[in-house]
């Protein structure tokens, strides 16, 4: 396969923020050869589009970028219109919230390459706080510990050697890949690739994560934005498990247990709905007083929010399974 020229899609919504450093990071990919960039914009109300125009002048002689516009918004879309306009048989996604290393390109298509195209890899993300808070601090550390998000391997493994995993972020993977699979499903709102690489597995394929890959990743940097962003991922996991008719990765399955466990103790045995509060906040301390990250603030309010952040996290996404599954009960019955 002519892997000369790449194809990279980001999907991006008022990304103001972030992505000036997202598309440098591109421009400034090790990998010599054509890289054509292609952002899918859902509309955006601030100034992403103009930046997005005004970097495109500055890019290296080998760079292009096409901004393409997705009225409808939703990701999986935008992901489908970049890679239909892919030019080049590799297509490289990352987010409008995520910088790439300069090692980004050549290390994903060289793994690509070790199992001769057959499959997505990716690599690991390095969680960045959103903003420069103590909350935003303590949220960034949240979303990638193991008592935070379970054992997600982009998130915490620590090991050197390139591993099969359930999923990567993002993804490296060939156009012909994304035809075969029938391309991103745009019903899910969410958990989109997460569909993708479940399809791409049942095909035979790999899913590869190399370490060397090391993706920073933009936290959200408040509690509501954090609610948000995985009650969505909550909701839109349960679609996910009704479409394969398939229990997900089980750190999937803990917040929703948790959550619908604490909902019927508070009916029938409120003694016992007590003592798992107490013993949730319990460990919930521990590892908030224990998590340690340098941070400009004292480290007991850093706890203390950490401590908050936790919760947060995991009512968020269980509450938005348990709504996922009550909308998909309703969507049945009616």
């Amino acid at each position: 396969m002519d892997t000369h020229k790449i194809s990279v899609i980001i999907p991006v919504y008022n990304e103001e923020k972030y992505i000036s450093e997202v598309i440098e990071s591109i421009n400034q990919q090790s990998r010599e050869g054509q890289i054509e960039i292609i952002v899918v914009d859902g509309n955006s109300t601030d100034r992403t589009r103009d930046i997005i125009l005004r970097l495109a002048k500055n890019l290296k002689a080998n760079r292009e970028i096409r901004l393409l516009t997705n009225p409808e918004k939703s990701i999986p879309r935008s992901l489908n219109i970049a890679c239909e306009a892919a030019s080049a048989p590799i297509i490289v996604r990352i987010d409008g919230h995520t910088k790439a290393p300069k090692n980004y390109i050549s290390e994903a298509v060289k793994t690509l390459e070790s199992i001769d195209f057959n499959g997505i890899t990716g690599g690991r993300l390095r969680i960045s706080p959103g903003s420069d808070t103590t909350v935003s601090n303590a949220i960034s550390t949240a979303v990638c510990h193991p008592f935070g998000i379970g054992n997600a391997s982009y998130r915490t493994y620590q090991g050197n050697e390139i591993v099969e995993t359930d999923t990567v972020p993002f993804g490296a993977f060939a156009k012909e890949t994304w035809e075969l699979l029938g391309g991103y499903d745009e019903e899910l709102l969410g958990d989109e690739d997460y569909d993708f690489c479940i399809r791409a597995r049942a095909k035979g394929m790999q899913i590869l994560l190399n370490p060397s890959i090391i993706l920073d990743y933009y936290a959200r940097p408040t509690y509501i934005d954090l609610w948000e962003q995985y009650y969505r991922y909550g909701y839109w996991t349960t679609r996910t498990l009704s479409k394969h008719k398939k229990v997900p990765a089980f750190r999937k399955c803990i917040p929703l247990l948790f959550t619908a466990t604490l909902l019927f103790l508070s009916v029938f045995n409120p003694t016992l709905l007590f003592l798992q509060l107490i013993i949730y906040l319990a460990v919930a301390v521990f590892f908030s007083f224990k998590a340690s990250r340098p941070v400009k603030e004292p480290k007991i309010l850093f706890s203390l929010c950490l401590l908050l952040s936790f919760p947060i996290l995991h009512f968020s996404y269980g509450f938005g399974n348990i709504f996922g599954i009550a909308g998909l009960i309703f969507k049945r019955r009616r």
